[in-house]
């Protein structure tokens, strides 16, 4: 089992039956400092504590299997990442998004609803236009992320 997968089995079992879910998981295998990356997020987000407590049990458990010197951190997956699960466009409804289609084409606008695979964005006015809603279903998206506005 490589070191992702037991990183990954120990998460889904720490996580279990709570309201946490698992975003992604990055793990260097180095001989010299293994290095465990674990992003989390909730519908209500995680809060740094929450990430400490989640933190220190799976450290408990990589403890007891890992031999050599390693490090951990939890986290949430942060506003730049790219939105990967049903549940981040539903949470992100109402937010700007920049997404990039498999074809190559980017859009830019508020996230209006998200339901079962499909989007509708409204894209930015221009010049006082307002563009038509655009529907986009998920499996044609190659990238989605949160467009953060310091306004």
């Amino acid at each position: 089992m490589s070191l992702k997968e037991l990183v990954e089995k120990f998460v889904l079992q720490i996580i279990d039956q709570s309201k946490y879910y698992l975003v992604d998981i990055h793990a260097t295998d180095s001989k010299l400092r293994k290095k465990v990356v674990v992003y989390l997020d909730s519908d209500e987000g995680i809060s740094i504590d929450e990430c400490g407590v989640i933190s220190q049990q799976l450290g408990k458990e990589l403890e007891e299997v890992i031999d050599t010197a390693f490090t951990l951190e939890v986290s949430s997956p942060g506003a730049d990442s790219p939105l990967k699960f049903d549940r981040q466009y539903l949470k992100n409804i109402g937010r700007s998004l920049k997404i990039i289609t498999l074809s190559g084409e980017e859009f830019k606008g508020e996230l209006k609803s998200f339901e079962t695979g499909i989007l509708v964005i409204q894209p930015e006015k221009k010049k006082k236009i307002v563009p038509e809603p655009i529907t986009l279903e998920l499996k044609n998206i190659k990238e989605a992320k949160v467009v953060i506005s310091f306004k």
